[in-house]
């Protein structure tokens, strides 16, 4: 790295979407940072800020660690190192996980566990030397996972790694922290609308349609993703930030949660059945 002056940034994933805006226009409040990065999968992002002296707009494959490296690399270049880094990128995904093939494990697991935990990897020379922050966004959903739905899984096993990456990163003064917002009104939710089974010829074919209705009946209130961003700028300027924040919970899934393990079994496949 260069000896000249170094540009603390804070590195935004999944920022082409509308969470992903919404953080892009909160981090301009908050105060020691130069530079906003604002990475995604889509190439659109270069374009979008082309030429805006505060917001760098770079396509970054989060599922893969050569393209965050490469990121890294051009951030060296301009002497900007990573303060806070902000997991927002995420893939949805439905099919039934008894039925799952690598591929379709691999469009998940990559872009929701893997890029959570390599992207941390990636910059963590950065977040040492700034005593930075990471904030994880997880999801509400991890309360209940369900069939035919393994993003909730996906969130559950990011939220694993994440608590042992906090109390690694904790050793260094870093903190970690787990945000975990209801359904907010972005494209992400609109995929609710037109759920398609991942895998052809399913044994659960009658299930799976059964689960299409009942899912989009139950997203319950929608936050807007304003909302979100502003809970992400309160936990970045706090001094001593929670280690788990949640915002709309769904008061479905409170409700469900104090039932035994094997009732919520009995209803969900019930509902499903029927």
């Amino acid at each position: 790295m260069n000896q000249e002056k170094q540009h603390n940034a804070i590195l935004i994933t999944g920022a082409n979407g509308g969470l992903g805006s919404g953080l892009i226009k909160i981090s301009a409040q908050i105060p020691g940072i130069d530079m906003i990065v604002a990475t995604d999968i889509d190439e659109r992002i270069a374009d979008r800020y082309r030429g805006n002296n505060r917001v760098l707009g770079y396509r970054m494959d989060v599922s893969s660690e050569d393209s965050i490296r490469e990121i890294k690399h051009q951030l060296e270049k301009k002497s900007i190192r990573v303060k806070y880094l902000i997991n927002n990128a995420g893939v949805n995904a439905f099919f039934p996980v008894t039925e799952s093939t690598e591929t379709l494990l691999d469009k998940i697991l990559k872009v929701n566990l893997y890029g959570q935990i390599l992207t941390v990897s990636v910059f963590l020379e950065d977040l040492i030397a700034t005593k930075g922050r990471v904030i994880q966004i997880s999801s509400d959903s991890v309360r209940l996972p369900i069939p035919f739905h393994p993003y909730p899984a996906s969130k559950i096993s990011m939220e694993a790694f994440s608590i042992s990456m906090r109390r690694e990163l904790k050793l260094f003064g870093v903190d970690l922290v787990l945000i975990r917002p209801g359904a907010i009104q972005t494209n992400f939710l609109e995929e609710m609308k037109n759920i398609r089974n991942g895998v052809e010829n399913s044994k659960f074919k009658v299930y799976f349609e059964n689960f299409t209705v009942l899912a989009k009946k139950n997203i319950g209130k929608r936050s807007e993703p304003s909302q979100v961003a502003k809970l992400v700028l309160k936990v970045i300027k706090e001094k001593n930030p929670k280690l788990v924040y949640s915002i709309n919970k769904n008061r479905k899934i409170s409700f469900f949660e104090l039932f035994p393990i094997r009732l919520k079994d009995k209803l969900i496949t019930k509902s499903i059945s029927d």
